[in-house]
């Protein structure tokens, strides 16, 4: 569900944050202060970096970033769609449109001439989006019998992630975030996550995974995923996205797969959609399990691009009505 962040009605308070707002920042305080810290940190660092560069652009120009015009925005989106994809096109209309909603201030991103300059970026980059390779029941088992006997802190704990993770169908947000109260063990060693209030149960394959983990580790709150140090040290703290993607680059490796196939944190939920597509379940029967608002990603997925694009359509349809 997208958030709603409150507009700033207090003239003095709006007047102050426009001003921190028409400067580049370093740190992501402002943000937090706009978004009232409904935001996750990472969040706030892709808003406050989009912004700046726009900010950059906007000086070299010598345009008003705020309000912007829907003209100087235009020619940044067209300046950007150079270099980046349409996924981050959209993430910089986000952000321009939250920094002038918020502010009470005509929202350039609202105009026909931007509606119209984001349709033709959407038709020119059409398939500018590729799928991260799939990881698949089979490498999960290999990697398994691989290391089943390591008692090294980061194999067991790279086992664990990659069993549950792909059986799950976690986003990697979902498995930097579980603690040890989001997990429930039955007296036969079967466990059941809590997922955002979706309850999901693991394998005795994954479950005895995670269970040598939380053995080895000895960690009975907090987080269950850490990081580990050079020396094998379980540290306090959890682990970012940027580790569970060196995690499943890690599982490419090892499988020493072809060069051109590296595994992403995303790799899992995509395996998982293509092995559950050959077994006979349906589109919206994944969509149900990997809990997607919409089947258009599952469809993605498992090549049916067609279906993707027709079901995008109708939950935008939906959406604007």
């Amino acid at each position: 569900m997208a958030k709603i962040i409150a507009v700033i009605e207090d003239d003095q308070i709006r007047s102050a944050s426009i001003s921190d707002f028409s400067n580049v920042a370093e740190s992501i305080t402002i943000w937090q202060r706009l978004t009232h810290q409904q935001y996750a940190k990472n969040t706030l660092v892709a808003f406050k970096n989009d912004w700046n560069n726009f900010l950059v652009f906007c000086a070299q120009h010598n345009a008003l970033p705020l309000p912007a015009s829907a003209e100087i925005v235009h020619r940044y989106i067209e300046k950007m769609a150079q270099t980046r994809k349409l996924a981050s096109l959209k993430r910089y209309i986000v952000t321009i449109s939250l920094v002038h909603r918020c502010h009470a201030l005509p929202n350039p991103c609202l105009s026909n001439e931007i509606k119209l300059a984001m349709h033709k970026q959407r038709l020119d980059k059409h398939d500018d989006y590729t799928n991260a390779h799939g990881f698949r029941d089979n490498h999960l088992h290999d990697l398994l019998e691989s290391f089943m006997r390591s008692t090294k802190a980061k194999d067991v704990r790279d086992m664990a992630i990659w069993a549950m993770t792909f059986e799950g169908m976690l986003k990697r947000s979902e498995v930097t975030a579980l603690t040890i109260n989001d997990i429930d063990i039955a007296q036969d060693g079967l466990i059941t996550l809590c997922i955002n209030d979706n309850l999901v149960g693991l394998s005795e394959v994954a479950s005895s995974a995670v269970n040598r983990w939380l053995t080895l580790s000895t960690i009975d709150s907090g987080f269950v995923f850490r990081r580990i140090d050079r020396h094998n040290n379980i540290g306090d703290n959890p682990l970012d996205h940027s580790s569970i993607y060196r995690i499943f680059r890690r599982a490419s490796q090892e499988l020493e797969l072809p060069a051109d196939v590296i595994f992403s944190g995303q790799s899992p939920r995509v395996g998982a959609s293509q092995d559950l597509a050959d077994a006979g379940l349906s589109i919206h029967q994944i969509q149900h399990q990997g809990r997607w608002r919409s089947p258009a990603m599952p469809a993605q997925y498992i090549g049916q691009r067609a279906k993707r694009d027709n079901t995008l359509k109708k939950f935008a349809d939906k959406n604007n009505k």
